[in-house]
């Protein structure tokens, strides 16, 4: 057995939204015990009261959570500025929390903490790692790949960064009642749990691959020899800029899409550079990418069709949790709530889902099964049982 419930409040008030959470998830309890909780709040929402009240409500809750740049859940649908909570339950799954503090000064420490923290709970095998870690302040990819060396690879990892309302200026992140910056909150499932997850994004793929031939970190320097912005303006024209709109492709070695890395559109020090979301490495075969309003929800509906037909036949979903991106949001302005409408018409609007818009999504590649990535502008869909 393997059950999920929602609460989802957009009360500016904090005692009304934590009324409304409680009274929500009560309802659709009944007598079931939860174990783990996930919250997922809007940066002006009074965390500190809503994580207290939740704790005090369910004081064995293993929980996690942060701030966002809009929340979902099939209780509401797309908000912003309101607080969600899910919580789970299992007679087999196990729930167990871990954080790791200071994640820009130690990552593979801050999440070897974290995970050792989870684990030493565990009395079986985990299963996957959830987590919804600082973004700002570190490489997303970085602590991915810290999480994975960590966990083995045998061990997926989804989730999503936090987020601050597009402000990028501070998020945070939960675990149990207390609030942290800079840090990596993980909910490992450990035991039978049953699972599908997919990834894309709706961009497809705009003239000519190229090599990264110099790059710092986030900062793209030059591509094939010559500065990154003339790359970008040899497919888009003289007065072609790297935005949100373009995001540039990382290709595997078959030249399919692995991940979507998002240009922030800001001045750097370095003619001719452009500063990303995430960082891009040096070697790395890449291509600039393009997508309407209608090819995003494509990806929506990639993402969630693919989760669900890759369901195990002869079991049934108990529950789902879909991770999109803040440039999603941006790009889809008004059109936004379709992504939900979308999760809903093809899981059912029975199914428990909850999950926000982030500032990077963490998944398998988008071309294919393997090792988690840190990706920007895609959805992902996750869908739990037993």
């Amino acid at each position: 057995m393997f059950f999920a419930v929602i609460g989802h409040s957009e009360d500016i008030d904090a005692d009304g939204a934590l009324e409304d959470l409680i009274e929500q998830c009560k309802a659709e309890l009944g007598d079931r015990p939860p174990q783990a909780g996930m919250m997922f709040a809007g940066h002006e929402m009074d965390r500190g009261f809503l994580l207290e009240g939740v704790c005090d409500t369910w004081p064995d809750l293993a929980l996690i959570g942060c701030t966002t740049d809009g929340e979902l859940s099939s209780r509401l649908g797309f908000r912003q500025d309101s607080v969600v909570l899910v919580l789970f339950g299992s007679d087999r799954v196990e729930f167990t929390v871990g954080i790791g503090q200071n994640l820009s000064e130690d990552v593979a420490g801050a999440c070897s903490r974290a995970v050792d923290a989870a684990l030493a709970d565990a009395t079986q095998a985990p299963a996957i790692c959830l987590t919804l870690p600082e973004s700002l302040t570190c490489s997303g990819q970085a602590v991915v790949e810290a999480l994975s060396d960590k966990l083995g690879g045998d061990v997926p990892v989804f989730g999503a960064t936090s987020g601050d309302g597009y402000e990028l200026l501070n998020t945070y992140q939960f675990c149990g009642r207390e609030i942290f910056q800079d840090s990596i909150p993980v909910l490992v499932l450990s035991g039978p749990l049953v699972y599908s997850a997919a990834v894309a994004s709706g961009w497809e793929p705009l003239g000519e691959p190229g090599v990264v031939t110099r790059s710092d970190s986030t900062l793209l320097i030059e591509i094939d020899g010559r500065p990154a912005m003339e790359f970008y303006r040899r497919f888009l024209g003289p007065d072609g800029a790297a935005t949100s709109e373009f995001p540039l492709a990382i290709l595997n070695e078959h030249g399919a899409v692995e991940a979507l890395r998002t240009p922030r559109w800001e001045e750097t020090d370095v003619a001719g550079a452009i500063n990303f979301m995430s960082e891009i490495s040096e070697g790395a075969s890449v291509q600039i990418t393009t997508a309407d309003r209608g090819a995003i929800l494509h990806g929506c509906s990639t993402s969630v069709e693919k989760a669900f037909a890759d369901y195990p036949h002869g079991k049934s979903p108990e529950a789902a949790l879909i991770f999109s991106c803040c440039c999603r949001r941006l790009l889809l302005g008004t059109r936004t709530k379709e992504e939900f409408d979308i999760v809903a018409t093809v899981l059912g609007s029975d199914l428990p889902v909850a999950g926000f818009y982030g500032y990077g999504e963490i998944g398998p590649p988008d071309s294919s099964e393997g090792l988690p990535m840190y990706h920007n502008e895609v959805f992902v869909s996750l869908i739990l049982g037993t």
